[in-house]
């Protein structure tokens, strides 16, 4: 199957706004990770329609832009929670006794994954044991730092660029640039999906 780059057309700021709105929507009005690829679609396709329609003696283009994205989610909201399309109609017991893959016979309640559910709905991004995983995998990363990197690393946790810059009296570029040292580190030990 062929796929085209949704944002083809559009600049960084609408790229980034899309990508940040649709994320945003994610676990509202029923709309879960998996309908992230087609909102994103929906959001650029409308939002290239709209673009001629631009004024720029009514407005800076980032305005428009986000006025644009803004009622096409309202509309998208709103269409999703009319009575034919509403998510939440879809009623059910939980007592209600089901058939799993397996063939057992449980009540609904028992059978519904709980983190599965959501993550589907947005509300957490992995799984716990994922993120034990995740956290040994940066663990030993972060061991095999120099000595300043692992300090940095810790100190990244619990306080902004900004805020370490100041203490250290040194440029935020400086510990922006020490950050990319630690993101190209992880990525060598292949934590791509960590940075």
């Amino acid at each position: 199957m062929h796929h085209t780059n949704p944002f083809e057309g559009l600049n960084d700021y609408a790229t980034n706004l899309i990508r940040y709105k649709t994320r945003r929507l994610i676990g509202q009005a029923g709309y879960t990770r998996s309908d992230q690829e087609d909102i994103e679609q929906d959001l650029s396709l409308h939002l290239r329609q709209q673009l001629p329609k631009h004024n720029p003696r009514k407005g800076t283009l980032k305005t428009f832009i986000n006025t644009v994205l803004d009622n096409k989610i309202r509309t998208m909201v709103s269409a999703r929670l009319t009575s034919q399309f509403d998510f939440r109609q879809h009623d059910c017991s939980l007592d209600e006794t089901i058939e799993t893959e397996t063939g057992d016979r449980v009540s609904r309640g028992e059978a519904i994954d709980a983190e599965g559910y959501l993550m589907a709905t947005g509300r957490i991004s992995r799984r716990a044991f994922d993120i034990l995983e995740m956290r040994i995998d940066v663990q030993c990363a972060v061991s095999l730092l120099p000595a300043d990197l692992q300090n940095l690393c810790v100190r990244l946790q619990e306080r902004t660029i900004v805020d370490i810059a100041r203490e250290d009296g040194v440029s935020r570029h400086k510990i922006d640039e020490l950050r990319r040292r630690i993101a190209f580190l992880f990525l060598e030990h292949g934590l791509d999906e960590y940075v």
